[in-house]
């Protein structure tokens, strides 16, 4: 195998972590949660590794994974352990995008986040991302800026509040902003978040609001399909982990490409598809 093969390019290890050690650094969507804890019933396996920074078992996405594992007494839950200060791994931000919202809910925002109208949009965004304003509020071809001063972990009660006031809300990408906007949506726009903020809101148990972080790991592991019966009490650490590990060895695996869909969702960075 030569040594620019996408092998010797993966950086991750899967393993077992006893399901108390897995920190998530973000909060759950309840629906998304329950639906998820029927399906893994029903499918009967873990089917992707939950990623976590190595150093402190940070849980880097898979927060309603974790959450339906603990909700059925599994006792391990399989990861994959990535350096999360690797330079290749990337943190982005998910922005809110609100549709058919009403100018009643617009007004409402104004007050209650004290917002200011922008010169642009641009203004409103860089206020935003220079951290001289916690949120910012983008409709049609105008930008408005909150004046609050809510700095650190303080501005996810601001995005709480939003939350609060809306139905629903679809989670983009900062390259889909002038499409959103073009279509009609209201945004909500949100500093990017830093990964010692993932740990800490790790540590703390001081989590991010739901859909905030958006994680590109390079060659990320999925459907592995772990059985749940290496994560319950049924076999002993070296035995679940030597079951593990020839299932690891004996998956087919391939390598998908950036931008590639699994499990309905496009992911940037190459997958590592086990059973493909």
């Amino acid at each position: 195998m030569s040594s620019n093969s996408w092998m010797d390019q993966l950086s991750f290890t899967i393993t077992f972590l006893k399901i108390s050690e897995v920190k998530p650094h973000e909060e759950i969507i309840e629906k998304n949660a329950s639906e998820l804890i029927k399906s893994i019933k029903k499918d009967g396996v873990q089917i992707d590794p939950v990623i976590v920074d190595k150093n402190t078992n940070v849980a880097l996405d898979g927060m309603h994974r974790i959450l339906a594992l603990r909700a059925i007494d599994a006792k391990r839950i399989m990861v994959a352990k990535v350096d999360y200060f690797d330079e290749k791994i990337k943190v982005h931000r998910w922005l809110r995008a609100v549709r058919n919202f009403s100018m009643a809910l617009l007004d409402e925002l104004k007050v209650v986040f004290e917002l200011k109208k922008a010169t642009s949009q641009l203004e409103a965004m860089q206020a935003v991302d220079n951290e001289k304003s916690p949120i910012a509020i983008l409709v049609g071809n105008v930008g408005y800026f909150s004046s609050l001063n809510a700095t650190g972990f303080e501005r996810f009660n601001l995005i709480r509040e939003f939350d609060k006031r809306i139905k629903e809300y679809s989670g983009i990408m900062e390259k889909e902003i002038e499409q959103y906007l073009n279509n009609g949506f209201l945004i909500l726009y949100v500093k990017k978040p830093e990964k010692e903020e993932v740990i800490k809101a790790g540590l703390t148990g001081t989590l991010f609001p739901p859909k905030s972080t958006r994680h590109v790991i390079p060659f990320r592991p999925v459907n592995l399909r772990c059985p749940l019966e290496l994560l319950s009490g049924k076999f002993n650490d070296q035995e679940a982990y030597e079951i593990l590990s020839r299932l690891i060895e004996s998956s087919p695996k391939k390598v998908l490409p950036p931008y590639s869909i699994y499990a309905g969702r496009i992911y940037e960075e190459e997958l590592v598809l086990y059973n493909g």
